[in-house]
């Protein structure tokens, strides 16, 4: 069973995911012909793709998310770096769930700083504070007053 604090936490990566694909798609035509492919932990661009790339690493982002989201609805597939028995498995399994979720929206939050800067969004702070921050508050205030 999954508790509702990990779908929500899910849903908050798909949600990102799914803006900064209505962003791609909204803004593809105005993306040039090359873009960055490879940007390293300073955020200094150090490798250049064509723009169709961008969409390849959705592809890719959207099957880690897939992927994710299966290992938390069946966590017992998942691997655990402590031995299961009956009196911790629930126990693991939450914790393991907790972690997916994050590591969801972690990978989600990378993938799409990508976009922003070959949108050119990365430097308006008011776009990143909204997609960041707005979207997975409203997504838990919503998905909190539902029962």
């Amino acid at each position: 069973m999954v508790s509702k604090k990990i779908r929500v936490l899910y849903l908050i990566a798909l949600s990102i995911f799914s803006i900064y694909i209505l962003l791609l798609f909204s803004n593809y035509s105005e993306i040039p012909e090359t873009v960055a492919s490879h940007i390293d932990i300073t955020g200094k661009v150090d490798g250049y793709s064509h723009k169709n790339a961008l969409w390849i690493s959705s592809i890719v982002n959207l099957f880690i998310l897939v992927v994710l989201g299966l290992l938390i609805k069946n966590p017992k597939y998942a691997n655990y770096p402590v031995e299961l028995t009956d009196e911790n498995r629930e126990n693991v399994y939450k914790k393991m769930q907790l972690f997916l979720a994050a590591i969801a929206i972690i990978t989600t939050l990378f993938f799409s700083y990508m976009i922003f800067k070959a949108i050119g969004l990365e430097k308006n702070y008011i776009y990143l504070i909204i997609y960041v921050i707005a979207v997975p508050i409203f997504t838990i205030i919503y998905f909190g007053r539902s029962k």
